[in-house]
């Protein structure tokens, strides 16, 4: 995930080591911030796309692991 917003809406817990993100500095101002789900609980796919833009990502690739990585 690459947002804290997931944290602070309830959908994953607010644990102290999920929500201090890996921050990185970029040019303007501009930052990006990342963080993954905690040890043992699954982080929702795609964010919680609906499937059909799920699977329309990975045909859009042509193969399953870009679409993965997504």
């Amino acid at each position: 995930m690459t947002h804290r917003s997931m944290c602070e809406l309830g959908l994953l817990p607010p644990d102290n080591v999920a929500v201090s993100p890996a921050y990185v500095s970029l040019s303007g101002g501009h930052g990006a911030g990342v963080l993954g789900a905690p040890p043992g609980i699954p982080a929702p796919p795609y964010m919680g796309y609906p499937e059909e833009v799920v699977s329309g990502l990975s045909e859009g690739y042509g193969d399953d692991v870009h679409g993965e990585l997504l």
